[in-house]
């Protein structure tokens, strides 16, 4: 092999080695949970507005809304992000208070129901947190956060439904579910 040939093999392995080495440095090596943390952190928010109801829900731009015309059940509407076999849904529904609990009253039924682990009451609201139960099954690693507002003989209900491992990632979403005003003030 010549010396000339031997330098252009060289040349061209280096140049390939580079290209893949930046290549390679290029990709987003970070875990999955740390990226949805900040996509939710940087996204922009979208409103819904519910006509039947008249309230207002924040939900991140990427989220998926159902449709309402797939919804039978008044005043519900529904978000959803599903990626990387991760599934987080942001959930509102209207529920009738029949029995016209009080904002205490309404917290102890609720939790006992959604088998609540966090409680935390304010004047016409509470807010209720802990591992995710459908039909009396617990869901492996996935957690529940919501806020109940009493209004007249109504419960405005918000609940986001999240792996556990995201948890960090959703603090945007959870904070905005604690601060969720169902009516916006009109100044």
């Amino acid at each position: 092999m010549t010396i000339r040939r031997f330098t252009v093999l060289a040349i061209l392995l280096a140049v390939s080695v580079t290209s893949y080495m930046v290549w390679r440095g290029n990709e987003d090596h970070r875990e999955f949970p740390e990226k949805l943390e900040e996509a939710i952190h940087y996204c922009r928010m979208r409103t819904y507005h519910d006509t039947n109801y008249d309230y207002e829900v924040s939900y991140p731009s990427f989220f998926e809304q159902q449709p309402d015309s797939l919804i039978d059940e008044p005043g519900f509407s529904l978000f959803r992000y599903w990626d990387n076999w991760v599934q987080i849904e942001l959930t509102t529904r209207v529920v009738p208070n029949e029995d016209s609990l009080s904002t205490q009253e309404g917290m102890k039924r609720f939790a006992q129901l959604h088998h609540a682990k966090e409680q935390v009451m304010h004047d016409d609201s509470f807010m209720l947190s802990g591992p995710l139960y459908i039909n009396g099954s617990e869901i492996p690693n996935y957690r529940y956060h919501s806020k109940f507002v009493r209004h007249r003989r109504f419960w405005f209900v918000q609940m986001l439904v999240y792996p556990v491992n995201c948890e960090r990632a959703v603090k945007r979403l959870i904070q905005q579910v604690d601060d969720w005003k169902v009516w916006r003030s009109i100044c």
